[in-house]
């Protein structure tokens, strides 16, 4: 085995030399494609030699948006334009910011550098600290949430209006930080859910206020503002349980009374009027 080949690999030898020969032989007889490569290659290093040297190209400006903290912490005013590195300086400024979900810096030719914070958006908020049953109890206070996870570090002791509460993770240990993305499995739990439910229809416009996954085989979820509680089981159910809501949020659109709570983990949904 290791003679045939040994044998092989000698006579790749001689068809990578005659292949080689016939390369060489067919750039001499056909020398306008090998000169017009020469000639573009050749071109193309003169005019990044020149570009490099043009003063036009030299940063004049950099603009930062006013109302912004950020800062440049070194001269980029007269540094070329096409060599500084993007990659690095957008990595320097966002972690004066870490809060900010981006920094682009982009080159405007000839002369300008232009950063653009990319803020964070808030799709939800959850309680730091402390928590007691009622909202906006306790010590602890709301902050906003992005989609990612990430605790944003402006909070208040009452929640916002207009943001969906998360609430249930104190059951599960829990430990949630400001300025952070968190990687806990109840805090994911809770934003797919939240996604899950703002993309069924039925629910756009029944004001989706809370979303409890204190136990995650029974996921709750409060709608109307807060006045009526959902019941459905687990997450993996949770497509099943929706449809199930939709049809009897239709129905209970057609009676005359108000809903406490519907529990849709039963074939035939439990509805209880509210009290």
């Amino acid at each position: 085995m290791g003679a045939r080949r040994r044998r092989r690999i000698i006579g790749i030898i001689p068809r990578a030399g005659r292949a080689v020969w016939a390369a060489g032989r067919w750039a001499l007889t056909h020398p306008g494609p090998f000169l017009f490569l020469t000639a573009m290659v050749a071109g193309a290093w003169l005019l990044w030699g020149y570009v490099r040297r043009a003063e036009v190209f030299h940063i004049a400006q950099v603009d930062l948006p006013a109302d912004s903290s950020l800062h440049v912490r070194r001269p980029l005013i007269g540094d070329h334009l096409l060599t500084v590195d993007l990659r690095m300086l957008a990595d320097e400024l966002r972690r004066q910011q870490p809060s900010l979900k981006e920094v682009r810096v982009i080159r405007r030719l000839p002369d300008t550098l232009v950063i653009e914070p990319i803020p964070r958006v808030p799709v939800a908020q959850a309680r730091i600290g402390p928590a007691t049953r009622s909202p906006g109890g306790g010590t602890g206070r709301w902050h906003p949430v992005d989609a990612d996870g990430f605790i944003l570090p402006d909070g208040s002791v009452e929640p916002a209006e207009g943001l969906v509460r998360l609430v249930g993770f104190e059951r599960g240990g829990s430990a949630l930080s400001v300025g952070k993305e968190q990687k806990d499995e109840r805090v994911r739990l809770a934003l797919r859910v939240l996604a899950a439910l703002q993309r069924t229809g039925s629910l756009i416009a029944r004001r989706l206020a809370e979303v409890d996954v204190s136990d995650p085989q029974q996921i709750r979820f409060l709608i109307d503002g807060g006045a009526t509680e959902v019941r459905c089981g687990s997450e993996a159910e949770l497509g099943a349980h929706l449809a199930r809501l939709e049809a009897a949020l239709r129905a209970i659109d057609r009676q005359p009374f108000e809903v406490g709570y519907i529990d849709v983990r039963f074939q035939e949904p439990v509805i209880h009027p509210r009290t």
